[in-house]
Order: C-alpha cells, then structure tokens, then sequence
C-alpha cells in the first residue's frame, strides 16, 4: 500500500508540525470580514458626522445669505445746489398793436370803396362813401324847423317889446306883459333845440364817408357797391378792418409754475412756421398779474417790432423765454419722487442706512430733473428710484459702500432684492453637495 505521505520519525513528532499550531483559514477570513466592516462603519460614522456638520453649517450660511438679501440694495444721489437756466416755450399769439373793426354810422347804400385788401392808408383817408337819401332828407326838414322856430323867435321878441312898451303907460297889467316876455324866452329854446338836431344829423352824416381811424393796413373789406349799410345795428360784419402793424403785440399763457419767473423787460424770442429760419426778437411788456381760474396761467403781452411787416396778425409763434436759475434751488432726478397719498416724497437715510420719507414741493419740472423748493437739504442722501414697497424706518444697503456691488444709474432701478428662486437653488446645491 503507497502512501503519499512519509513516515514520520519520533522526533519529529515530538517536534510537531508548526501547522498544527496555525488557527484555521476559516476563522482568519472572518477576523479580516470583521475589521473591513468595523472600518466602513466607522467611515460611515465619520462621513454622517461630517455631513451633519456641514449641513448645519450650510444651513446657517443659508440663513445669513437670506438674511442678507433681504435687505434692499438701494443707489443714492445727493441733492444738486442751483438750478439751470432753462428754456420755455410756449405758444403764443400775434395780434396787431392797434386793430379796429369799421361799422357804419350811418344808414345807406354803398356808393364807392377806394381801400382793398392789404391797402395801406393813413389816418383819415376815406375807405369807402355810403349815399344816405333817408338822411338827407331829415337835414332838409331839421333845417326848416330851425328857420320856423328863429321866425317865432323873432315874433316873440317883438311882441315882448310891445307889451313892455304899454306897460309903462299901464295899458296893460304886468301880468301880461311878463307873459309875453316868457314866450319869447321859449322860442329861444325851440331854436336851441331845432339847431342841435340839425347839428346831429349834419354830423351823423360826416359818417357817410368810411375813414380810417389811424395809420396801418386793411386786413379786410365786407362790402361792395350798392351794399346796405343799417347804421343803428353792429350786429352784422364790419365794413372795414384796420390794423397798424408797425409793432406786434405777442400774447402768451403762462402756466402758474412759472408765473413769478415772467417779469417785465425780460427778453424772448419769436419762431413762426412761415419762417422757419428766422427768429424774431421780443420783450416783455406786462402781465395781467392774475392767473385765470380755468386754466390756472398768467396772461403775458410782449411787444416785437415789425418793421418789414414780416409779422401778421393772427399768426402761431412759438415764444422761447430764458428762465434765470436760482442759487437757492435743488435738483434731483425725477425718477426719485414717490407719489403717495396725493403727496409727493423723496426716501433719505440716515446715518445708520434707514428709510427716512420727507414731503417735498416741486418748484419746476425739468423733465429728467425737477427742482425742489421745500422739504430737503443740500447734505440728505436720496434715494434714486426707490421701490415703491420701501418704507419709513426700513434698512437699506448703500450700492457700492464696501460690498463690491455697483452704484445703480440714476435712471434705473435703485433697489434690487434677490428673487426667491436664488435661495432656493443655493439651498439645494447645498443638500446636494452634501449628500
């Protein structure tokens, strides 16, 4: 029989085989399994730890970034000393210096005109002659009352003296005598009376001749040859306009703003659609020194020479005045006003960065900037375009004052608030990082 093993002496059983003193393979397997699942524990138990602890961190930085955010990022702007000479314009009317609309005096028929048009005519000069039959026919009557009432004059007067005369050999009582002395004082007054009739209507018929009543040029004529003129009624057009257009009278509405800006002496000019290249030159003459309660603006008339008639009546100008600055003013961006509650405000802060809501009254409207003349001092820090949820006693946090966030132009948004959805997506890269 062959055995695979080799007899084994005596001493070498005596000195053992070193494997019989080895722990089996099975139990050395189970000590390595052992350790490796201690040591993943422990790594689990570290990595749990860990992440316990770097969410909380997270969560506190979460907090303080949200914290953070919801503070308003606001721009400020400092209020400007003085204001700008600025330009006004407004529409304006051009009316003649004097104009004069010619009504008959007199009734009759037209029998001539000798102005048209654009016709220049002097003081006097006969526009147009009116025959007057009606007229002359009551002349002729009023002078025959006049030559009746001086014949009964002259009759009275005799007869006075008569009676005076047989007074004195008391013919005839004084009763009698003073009345005949009475008449003759009464036919005096038919003269008187008769004479002044005459005498109106010899000057209501000076008026059959049309005349201009001053220097300047007939803007119109409504009449011909064989026109009716009624003379008792000036309902109906005029014969004849009449303007003198040496000097043009320029007449302007001024909105109440600007009332106290608009003084006599200040010069203006002149821009009408006819000459687009030329501009004219104007003063200010006076004010009607009332605002209308309608329209809520100041009547302004100025004056403009019009040597070469280049200016018309009735002509569109558009006046430009320089409005002079004031020292005293302050300007701001419009875009920092807050109309609230029918009053308008301005958001300052403090010295510790808080909302402070002043009323203020504007002096003039610029149109990007508005000037103040109430309610702020040279030294506030406003606001520009503050939110309109921005509140009294509310933190801000200044653009640009150590936090490495720009400065917002005045003409955008002022304040920035983080959307919602920021901190959400921060929160979750958060939890993400850590898982």
């Amino acid at each position: 029989m062959k055995h695979d093993d080799p007899p084994r002496s005596v001493l070498d059983e005596d000195e053992g085989d070193p494997r019989d003193d080895a722990p089996p393979r099975s139990a050395l397997g189970k000590v390595k399994a052992g350790r490796t699942i201690m040591l993943f524990g422990l790594a689990a138990v570290a990595i749990a730890v860990t992440g316990v602890v770097g969410r909380s961190h997270d969560e506190e930085r979460l907090a303080r970034w949200t914290d953070k955010q919801a503070v308003p990022t606001v721009a400020v702007v400092a209020p400007a000393r003085g204001s700008k000479t600025s330009e006004l314009v407004l529409p304006g009317d051009v009316e003649a210096f004097y104009s004069a609309a010619i009504h008959g005096q007199t009734s009759g028929y037209v029998r001539e005109w000798r102005k048209d048009i654009g016709a220049e005519a002097r003081q006097g000069d006969v526009l147009a002659v009116i025959d007057t039959p009606e007229l002359d026919q009551s002349i002729a009557v009023a002078e025959s009352e006049v030559a009746k009432a001086k014949a009964n004059l002259a009759l009275a007067k005799v007869t006075a003296q008569r009676w005076d005369s047989l007074r004195a050999s008391a013919a005839v009582s004084q009763q009698t005598a003073d009345e005949k002395t009475a008449d003759a004082r009464a036919r005096a007054a038919e003269v008187a009376a008769a004479q002044a009739s005459l005498d109106r209507l010899k000057a209501q018929k000076t008026f059959a001749n049309i005349v201009a009543p001053f220097d300047g040029v007939v803007t119109s004529r409504n009449v011909d040859v064989g026109s009716l003129v009624k003379g008792d009624s000036n309902d109906g057009a005029a014969l004849f306009s009449v303007a003198d257009i040496h000097r043009m009278r320029i007449y302007v509405r001024a909105p109440e703003a600007y009332a106290a800006a608009l003084t006599s002496g200040m010069k203006a000019t002149l821009q009408l659609p006819e000459y687009p290249d030329r501009v004219f030159e104007a003063t200010v003459e006076t004010t009607s020194r009332a605002i209308d309660r309608k329209s809520r603006s100041l009547l302004v008339e100025l004056y403009a020479d019009n040597e070469d008639g280049a200016l018309t009546p009735g002509a569109f100008a558009r006046v430009h005045f320089q409005i002079p600055p004031d020292p005293k003013a302050l300007r701001l961006p419009a875009n920092a006003l807050l109309f609230r509650d029918n009053a308008i405000e301005v958001a300052t802060l403090d010295p510790d960065n808080r909302v402070v809501l002043k009323t203020v009254r504007i002096a003039r409207d610029l149109g990007s900037e508005v000037e103040i003349d109430g309610g702020l001092s040279a030294g506030d820090r406003v606001v520009a375009n503050p939110p309109e949820s921005l509140g009294d006693g509310e933190e801000v946090r200044v653009a640009g004052a150590g936090t490495g966030t720009p400065s917002s132009p005045a003409g955008q948004r002022g304040a920035r608030r983080e959307r919602p959805g920021d901190a959400r997506q921060l929160a979750a890269s958060e939890r993400g990082r850590v898982e």
